[in-house]
């Protein structure tokens, strides 16, 4: 018995190194799995991340992908522990009938968990410490924190890894125990061959599926920039995901069924094959097939979006802060003065400065309903988004502004929205109407952007003073205490020489009567611009990921039905089938079963841009011609890659049929 227990360690050893082609694959994606879990430790722990200044995103970034990196490898490694397991349980099925005790079987399984976690821990705790500073300092710059950062590697990380993997291990060692302990010799001898349960009342989950899925696409295209967009968002993806899946379980075995019962079709030599053949993988293969979908559509979304706002990030940053800074007023001021003052400041600290704006308006919070603003009141409040920021501005100051002469006859007004278009011919505030003359398209203190419904407010130019402070009156407010007047400069130079300029603006200006105010948007820029550099680090982990965890389904796949398709490449041989005839069946039924994914990826991925667009307006990424280059690059590039492991994976595919054959 002791000889026999000793016997079991290096059975286990020759089971790795005997069934390589299904033992390697797993090593390797579980190595990765583990040196990127171990890589974002070794970054949220490291106490770089909470002494460097405007490190707050990267560390939520990092922290947020971190927890998401745990719930996506934890399901994932369990899915290709499955793959593994199928594979084998002809072998231990052999084992038992040849007479080894399960409890055995079970030390030996023990043993191959063992030596694996070894292997994976140690390449991935290896690769962890040689590429982790790297990764660390590519995150650093993406962000644009000081790349000189010192990177300490944490003890406490590397036990972090150890535990996590351990219990993913023991997590699938468990559930591999008790399907070998629950199974008959003769169920394991059949188990390999066994595909993945077909589902019952396929029609009904069909129908179901296409139902969900078309009502997925319906919200993705039929949305609109609302409060419920984000709610609505991860409804679709809910609806997709689930459409997906009802689809290629049940759908594609309802179809198949329905040609097979069209004799006309059915009983002709090219149609007969492929249809049984198609039926015969679909109901092995159908769970796998919406996997890969799936992944492949969360990879291109995933990258999409990340690199999209990467390289929107300059007009993110303008939209957000058209000017780097700024000195503001209450009531009536001396401009020309005041901005003669900023210029002899600009002078003074070596700064210049070619992008500016001087604007004078009275600013108010208002109710809108219809065509109507009204002052905040528990009385005419609707809720959001109808509440809006009104600035209220005579045409003498916004002529001033725009640097052209405006003109206004009593009773009209100008209208501009940074967001949606006003849309009405009249406006109202209070009891006065004006008649709308035009609805501006630009404005020198804020960009359009249609989308933008969250952070959407209104320019209202009327004719005069007289006007202005009356439409000010309906607020409480007048014009000698409430008028604000702004300027906005964006200064360049050496970094010492603009905050000179700052301090200096804020100290002179502060000892003006009215001084409302400076405001330094300098470190809010460089946050955003950190912000999205990290939002870039992640998506490629994360594509990384996605990409890694379809292409093994792929090879599992493959690999396995390489093995159980032997039986029927021997059948078709002893039919009278020519081994060109057989290759060319196969090579249909697979390549129609691999298009399927890729063709619902990409149509997942095109139609829920439209959603996709809308969120990233949100955060006033509005730059549509990148987003759309971005989205055709990217589907191009994983149609490619699609394709190459594709043929990769057929090859291998081939090798083992006929090996067998």
């Amino acid at each position: 018995m002791k000889k026999r227990l000793f016997l079991l360690p290096s059975m286990a050893v020759n089971n790795i190194r005997k069934n390589g082609s299904t033992y390697f694959p797993y090593i390797g994606v579980s190595i990765f799995a583990m040196f990127t879990y171990f890589v974002f430790d070794l970054i949220r722990k490291n106490d770089v991340m909470r002494t460097i200044p405007k490190a707050a995103y990267a560390n939520v970034l990092v922290a947020v992908g971190f927890v998401l990196l745990m719930l996506i490898m934890v399901p994932f490694l369990y899915y290709t522990n499955s793959f593994l397991i199928k594979r084998r349980k002809q072998e231990l099925g052999l084992y038992s009938i040849l007479g080894m005790e399960k409890k055995h079987i079970g030390v030996m399984m023990f043993w191959e968990s063992l030596i694996v976690y070894g292997i994976v821990m140690a390449g991935a705790i290896v690769m962890g410490l040689l590429f982790s500073r790297l990764i660390f300092l590519l995150l650093l710059n993406l962000v644009g924190l000081p790349v000189e950062a010192h990177f300490s590697v944490s003890p406490v990380a590397i036990v972090d890894a150890l535990v996590f993997y351990a219990f993913v291990t023991g997590l699938n060692l468990f559930v591999n125990l008790v399907q070998v302990g629950k199974a008959r010799p003769v169920e394991l001898m059949s188990g390999s061959r066994k595909g993945e349960k077909e589902p019952k009342h396929i029609w009904f989950f069909g129908f179901a599926g296409l139902l969900a899925l078309g009502a997925g696409y319906y919200m993705a295209v039929a949305s609109k920039m609302d409060g419920m967009i984000f709610m609505n968002f991860f409804l679709a993806v809910f609806l997709v995901v689930l459409g997906t899946y009802f689809l290629f379980t049940s759908g594609s075995i309802a179809l198949l069924r329905f040609l097979k019962r069209r004799k006309s079709f059915y009983y002709r030599t090219e149609n007969f094959v492929t249809v049984s053949g198609m039926l015969y993988r679909m109901k092995k293969s159908a769970a796998s097939l919406s996997n890969i979908c799936i992944f492949g559509t969360m990879t291109m979304i995933t990258l999409i979006c990340t690199v999209s706002l990467w390289l929107c990030t300059d007009s993110i940053i303008q939209l957000s802060y058209p000017h780097s800074f700024s000195v503001s007023f209450l009531g009536n001021q001396d401009e020309a003065a005041l901005w003669a003052q900023l210029e002899e400041i600009a002078k003074d600290t070596g700064v210049t400065y070619d992008d500016y704006v001087c604007s004078s308006f009275v600013q108010v919070t208002a109710c809108q309903e219809g065509s109507r603003f009204s002052p905040k009141s528990s009385e005419s409040a609707s809720g959001y988004p109808d509440w809006y920021i009104v600035k209220l501005m005579d045409a003498a100051a916004f002529g001033r502004m725009e640097g052209q002469a405006v003109e206004l006859k009593p009773g009209e007004a100008l209208v501009f929205s940074t967001g949606p278009d006003y849309g009405n011919d009249e406006i109202s505030i209070g009891e006065t109407t004006w008649q709308v003359k035009e609805e501006l398209t630009r404005s020198r203190i804020a960009r359009k952007v249609e989308a933008d419904e969250f952070s959407n407010w209104y320019l209202v130019i009327l004719p005069d003073e007289a006007a202005l402070g009356q439409a000010a009156a309906v607020f409480g407010l007048n014009l000698s205490e409430n008028r604000l007047f702004k300027m906005e400069v964006s200064p360049e130079g050496e970094t010492e020489a603009v905050d000179a300029f700052c301090r200096e603006a804020d100290a002179w200006f502060g000892q003006v009567e009215g001084y409302a105010g400076s405001r330094d948007n300098r470190k809010n820029m460089e946050g955003e611009e950190g912000m999205y550099g990290g939002l870039l680090f992640i998506g490629i982990f994360f594509g990384s990921i996605f990409l890694i965890c379809l292409l093994i389904i792929m090879y599992y796949k493959q690999i396995t039905e390489g093995f159980e398709d032997q039986k029927n490449f021997e059948i078709m041989q002893k039919v009278g089938m020519s081994d060109a005839e057989i290759r060319k069946t196969i090579r249909k039924q697979i390549l129609l079963v691999f298009t399927l994914p890729l063709a619902g990826a990409v149509c997942h991925t095109l139609i829920g841009m439209r959603m996709v667009m809308l969120l990233m307006a949100a955060i006033r990424c509005v730059e549509t011609g990148v987003i759309l280059g971005c989205t055709a690059g990217i589907c191009i590039v994983f149609a490619v890659l699609y394709s190459i492991c594709y043929k990769r994976t057929s090859a291998t595919y081939y090798r083992i049929v006929k090996k067998m054959g």
